[in-house]
């Protein structure tokens, strides 16, 4: 009999939905199935306290493949990215602030405050940054290559000490290679800690580092901003570009097993009883849940189920979403009014010291004695999340122990946020008395509610061990399982984590190349040397030298060339 669907999928996550479109666009029948009440997965917009509405989990934009934007033509359904006038404001524990500008010139200029030796090192960092950048980003929409053609990419570019410094160094010892202040070095390093189990020190976190800066927004290389509605409305604008391509898509309804017959994967079977068939089945679950919790026993090999087992999820975050009636009045700043430093990404209290002892209580399954907070006011530049006089704060917290030693969240979650905020009021001490009512979401919710194994929002860690070719194992790098026209699709595959879509693209074209009876096109080693654009090309000669860079940073420093800076930081 035919099946009733040519691919169902598992989760309305983004990447679930990035699928869809892309199978929806080819002529499929696609159904969509979504336990929650909601699409988005970690990608959501919710109502959270009534008549107000947060990014629940990923609350950032920059990451999301334009390639993606552009085909799928999100902006024609609804899709709006903007930024604020600051990407970012960080708050240090000595009270001095950094505020990172779109514009390369006030950045700069806001770096020489804090060393002027630096602020040149910024710039110098910048390029090597984009360089690296330029050598990988090429695999982010093809299947993954192994790690060895990885490696001989940057050989043939003569850029091992590149691979060296961004794949396989501590964020700690990348960043003391390249800067001296101690504030800026701490700054920095947060883009490392995103969850991971692990600190600063940790081997490896240079590529969590550099996975995390290296997106742009329209074009500009390292920069991000915000998705006006909240992040749903990335999903949103997914779910109604695959609908009206013909997609069905159902809320409210989680799926029990994955039906197997004779080693082929026929449909699905959901909670309630409910049957559906489908030539191809694709799971955005992390690799955890796909594999050993839809499927049935006895299906997989021994081995298999205890390389899965072992698949590195540890390392967690938390949420503390706030309503107030009053911004944050941040330390440096004589009042509470709406400025640059509630526009981006705001950062307080940084610092490495404080990194490395998360990492330890994070060890124990215990909370540090001091928080780095990161936190976004979106309602500042989105008057569509609050209403009039009041604000949307969220507050994040990284490198959370998935469980705690002797107790649990649940048990901990308000004695925990009450610490997280005695942290916030020594930073912004008027919010003490203007917070009306607060959400807690931690990595027991994001495992129970989000369904996300062990609560790590990258589906499994962003080390070199579960990169390219061996991500999230090396039988299932190709979105492919063992069982045949089952394929995942989530951050737990190649390229990883974050609001990318690249993995659900991956995917899809997999699993079309296989309904057509046509090998995917592989990965080839780039041994010509990764040619990269001709703009980064001539920055990246003109930074080769002492000359250069001086010429390079004098000019970068300009108001009167931002024009010309931009241009020669654009990626394409």
């Amino acid at each position: 009999m035919p099946s009733d669907y040519d691919a169902i999928i598992i989760g309305a996550g983004h990447n679930g939905l990035v699928t869809a479109n892309y199978l929806a666009r080819a002529g499929k029948k696609v159904l969509v199935l979504e336990a929650r009440d909601v699409v988005g997965g970690a990608c959501v917009t919710e109502e959270l306290i009534p008549g107000s509405k947060w990014s629940s989990c990923a609350f950032i934009a920059g990451l999301l493949r334009p390639e993606i934007i552009d085909e799928l033509e999100l902006s024609r359904f609804g899709l709006d990215l903007y930024q604020g006038d600051a990407l970012s404001f960080s708050l240090f524990r000595d009270g001095t602030s950094f505020t990172m500008w779109k514009e390369t010139d006030r950045t700069l200029r806001e770096l020489e405050k804090l060393n002027k030796k630096d602020a040149q090192a910024f710039l110098d960092f910048g390029v090597r940054l984009q360089r690296f950048a330029g050598l990988v980003t090429p695999y982010l929409l093809k299947p993954p290559p192994e790690r060895s053609e990885v490696f001989a990419a940057f050989e043939a570019a003569g850029e091992q000490t590149l691979f060296d410094e961004f794949t396989l160094l501590s964020v700690r010892d990348l960043l003391d290679r390249y800067f001296e202040d101690e504030r800026l070095k701490s700054m920095l390093t947060f883009f490392g800690m995103v969850s991971i189990f692990g600190g600063p020190s940790t081997p490896g976190t240079a590529y969590t580092y550099g996975h995390h800066s290296w997106g742009e927004f329209n074009g500009n290389f390292g920069q991000f901003g915000l998705a006006r509605g909240g992040m749903g409305a990335i999903s949103e604008a997914l779910a109604a570009g695959a609908r009206h391509h013909g997609a069905t898509i159902r809320t409210s309804s989680p799926v029990d097993k994955v039906i197997v017959e004779r080693g082929v994967a026929t449909g699905v079977r959901l909670r309630d009883g409910s049957s559906v068939t489908a030539t191809q089945v694709f799971s955005n679950a992390d690799p955890k849940r796909s594999m050993l919790g839809l499927l049935d026993p006895g299906v997989l090999s021994p081995k298999l189920v205890r390389d899965i087992e072992n698949i590195d999820t540890r390392g967690s975050m938390a949420r503390i979403h706030l309503l107030i009636d009053e911004l944050p009045q941040y330390l440096p700043f004589t009042d509470a009014s709406a400025g640059p430093q509630h526009h981006g990404h705001q950062l307080l209290g940084p610092s490495r010291e404080a990194f490395e002892e998360a990492y330890e209580a994070q060890r124990r399954g215990t909370f540090p004695s001091t928080f780095v907070i990161e936190a976004v006011t979106q309602s500042v530049t989105d008057d569509s999340l609050a209403p009039a006089g009041l604000h949307t704060m969220t507050l994040g917290i990284q490198q959370l122990p998935s469980e705690l030693t002797g107790t649990t969240w649940a048990a901990e979650k308000e004695k925990w946020a009450d610490l997280v905020l005695e942290d916030l009021f020594g930073y912004a001490p008027n919010l003490r008395d203007h917070i009306l009512d607060r959400v807690i979401i931690t990595p027991d919710d994001l495992d129970n509610e989000y369904l996300i194994t062990d609560g790590n929002i990258f589906h499994g860690s962003m080390m070199l061990d579960q990169l390219f070719g061996a991500r999230p194992l090396p039988e299932l790098a190709n979105y492919r399982t063992p069982v045949r026209n089952y394929y995942l699709c989530g951050s737990g595959t190649h390229p990883g984590g974050g609001v990318m879509g690249a993995n659900g693209h991956n995917a899809a074209k997999v699993a079309l190349a296989d309904a057509a009876g046509v090998l995917a096109p592989k990965v080839a080693p780039r041994l010509s040397g990764g040619k990269a654009p001709w703009r980064q090309r001539t920055v990246g000669a003109l930074m080769s030298t002492k000359p250069g860079r001086w010429f390079g940073y004098q000019a970068a420093r300009q108001p009167a060339l931002r024009k010309i800076t931009a241009y020669a930081a654009r990626v394409r």
